[in-house]
């Protein structure tokens, strides 16, 4: 669990450098933020039931996926 934190956290904190310094990198996320920022309880009570209704294999990928909205989430700011 540690080596995963760690790795979220230095994509986290590439991203959020990389939104500061160069902008028009993630111009691509503009026409999502509504939809990312607005999504949010919905799309955790969805990871959350699918944590628990799957199996080992299954639910590293409901992990990875989770993590990746949460990233987009806190990226593409407010």
């Amino acid at each position: 669990m540690g080596r995963t934190a760690g790795v979220v956290l230095i994509l986290l904190g590439l991203l959020l450098l990389v939104r500061e310094f160069k902008p028009a990198f993630l111009i691509w996320l503009e026409p999502y933020r509504e939809a990312i920022r607005n999504s949010l309880g919905g799309v955790t009570l969805l990871a959350a039931g699918s944590y628990l209704l799957t199996k080992r294999t299954l639910r590293k990928a409901v992990v990875f996926l989770y993590i990746v909205y949460l990233l987009l989430y806190l990226v593409v700011g407010g």
